[in-house]
């Protein structure tokens, strides 16, 4: 009878190198993450797109809700509806700006056009003095 041969060895690698290949157990899988909130994208999507008309106002609505689904369910995507939060505040800063701003301009445009248009405001020089103005 023979003596068994013993099981081949790995190769020798020096002091202090890492194993050639990682033990089955040192990367577990991560786990799984909790969904991202549709209502946060579309928050998002919406105040970005609606920042400075009326649209902006949607992203307020979705963005609160979505806040409130976020803290119920435990989703992912509160970062999204602050965000269209924030650029829902300022769509409806720009909306309020925007008539504040037209409000103004017809207020003065108005009686301006008015004056411009009454005839008896308007002063007309006599016939000499438009001669000697084109003559200069």
């Amino acid at each position: 009878m023979s003596t068994p041969e013993p099981p081949p060895q790995p190769p020798q690698q020096p002091p202090g190198a890492p194993p050639p290949y990682p033990p089955p157990y040192a990367y577990p899988y991560p786990p799984p993450s909790p969904p991202t909130n549709g209502m946060s994208i579309a928050a998002l999507v919406v105040g970005i797109v609606g920042a400075c008309n009326p649209i902006g106002v949607l992203a307020l609505i979705f963005g609160y809700i979505a806040k409130r689904q976020i803290e119920e369910r435990g989703e992912q995507g509160r970062g999204f509806a602050v965000a269209g939060i924030v650029l829902g505040w300022i769509g409806l800063a720009s909306i309020v700006f925007w008539i504040l701003y037209m409000v103004f301009v017809l207020s003065v445009w108005v009686p301006f056009v008015s004056e411009m248009s009454d005839p008896d405001t308007w002063p007309t020089p006599e016939p000499t003095e438009i001669v000697r103005l084109v003559s200069r």
